[in-house]
């Protein structure tokens, strides 16, 4: 079976739910037909650093019509209306690296994420995102990388072994073919084998992102043009006076900072973003000597607010899925952390947005709060411009038009059965709890 490299609403699916084609839990076609307005509202858009006070916003379908101020615009008849005076609404967010797990779905929508960047391609996902697309998976639209490829032995599953450069184009023709968006490359790759993969990759028009294997120098992975590189794997072992291997803290205790201004310029000149999931170095470095944890979570802090200033191009990611950070959650934990490496609260939310539709190439559907856009929206009750953690427990989130997280008194989310009987919950649904 193909599979498809991004996974939306379209008219045809629209018909077939109208039908009742998909068994079980799925979509209602009047609910994915309706219109919602938001009355009263500041739109923080995301595409520039504004607050539109006192709008109305009007979805129709899975599509923002319109924005307008407040009695300027007709509210359709038959209107669900959403009084959301005092409120902020933005775009979903986007999780730039995460590891889908069926288990997970519902923290993300929770959480104010209503897309992600799965980075470990599998043989069930396909599956898991059709049923997500149908509305018989609670779960954020999930774009998603090849299963990696690395040299032996592999450490994960369905890892594309290959340790010959000859190799190479066959195994990413087929990633190709199989419809994954990126082909991920991982921690093992010999230089010629990796070099093979980025040629192979750039002729067959299909981005390369992931580790920059141990054996490859930072500067050659973008000169070659790795498209994303994630954890600043690369720039730790370019600048480390304490060389412990790429995934040992103990590496960024002692850095040399002379060698960054030379990293940032090449980085920006070449165009690569940077997704450093900060916040799971948190996790990692727990258990340390106190100064030299400290000096790990400064000195990347460091780098990132280095790579911003020259390069920009950062994205916001969690490593969620391999039971180290949380789903949802860590993507808060993640803007703090990149508010804290001297990004503004915006350029934080940024790379949590419209940065990472940019990346995703989604501009015209996701990322920004615009007419057409897709109506993935998150309310929150504060200006997040002002404070990230304003988009912690959102008020409401909306996904493809419909409210996955209804807008109301403030109150707790949990997943379905995790409490008991609770009535019209949905398998893999959410449920309000008023307190």
């Amino acid at each position: 079976m193909r599979v498809r490299r991004a996974f939306s609403v379209t008219a045809a699916s629209v018909l077939i739910l109208a039908a009742g084609g998909v068994a079980g839990g799925t979509r209602r076609a009047s609910r994915a037909a309706g219109v919602t307005a938001f009355v009263g509202v500041s739109v923080v858009p995301m595409d520039r650093e504004v607050v539109l006070p006192d709008q109305t916003v009007i979805v129709e379908g899975d599509r923002i019509s319109s924005i307008a101020p407040n009695g300027s615009v007709p509210i359709p008849a038959g209107a669900s209306r959403i009084d959301a005076s005092g409120k902020y609404l933005l775009p979903g967010l986007i999780d730039m690296h995460v590891h889908v797990r069926e288990r997970d779905l519902t923290a993300y929508v929770a959480n104010g994420i209503t897309s992600v960047r799965n980075m470990w391609g599998y043989v069930a996902l396909p599956g898991i995102m059709e049923r997500v697309e149908s509305g018989a998976l609670v779960g954020p639209t999930i774009y998603s990388a090849s299963p990696g490829l690395d040299g032996p032995p592999g450490y994960w599953p369905e890892t594309q072994l290959i340790d010959d450069p000859a190799r190479a184009d066959a195994l990413v023709a087929a990633q190709v073919d199989a419809g994954w968006l990126f082909v991920k490359v991982y921690q093992n790759l010999r230089p010629s084998v990796y070099d093979a993969i980025l040629v192979a990759a750039r002729s067959r028009g299909i981005r390369v992102i992931g580790h920059v294997p141990t054996e490859v120098p930072v500067e050659h992975a973008l000169d070659l043009g790795q498209a994303s590189l994630e954890h600043l794997h690369g720039y730790d072992l370019a600048i480390t006076l304490r060389n412990r291997g790429p995934f040992d803290p103990i590496t960024w205790t002692q850095i040399d900072t002379g060698k960054l201004p030379d990293l940032v310029e090449r980085t920006r000149v070449t165009g690569a973003w940077n997704c450093p999931t900060l916040a799971i170095w948190e996790v990692f470095t727990r258990g340390m000597a106190v100064a030299d944890r400290q000096a790990v979570l400064s000195n990347r802090r460091l780098v990132v607010g280095a790579l911003h200033a020259g390069a920009g191009r950062i994205l916001a990611g969690t490593d969620s899925g391999i039971d180290q950070t949380l789903p949802g959650t860590s993507l808060h934990d993640e803007l703090d952390e990149l508010v804290a490496s001297g990004l503004s609260p915006y350029e934080a939310i940024r790379s949590a947005t419209s940065g990472g539709a940019l990346f995703l190439e989604q501009t015209p559907e996701i990322g920004s709060v615009a007419p057409g856009r897709r109506a993935d929206l998150v309310l929150v009750d504060r200006n997040p411009l002002e404070d990230v953690r304003a988009l912690r427990n959102p008020r409401g989130v909306m996904w493809h038009g419909l409210w996955r997280l209804d807008p109301g008194l403030a109150r707790t989310v949990m997943p379905c059965g995790q409490s008991g009987s609770q009535p019209g919950c949905r398998r893999g649904a959410t449920r309000t709890v008023a307190h």
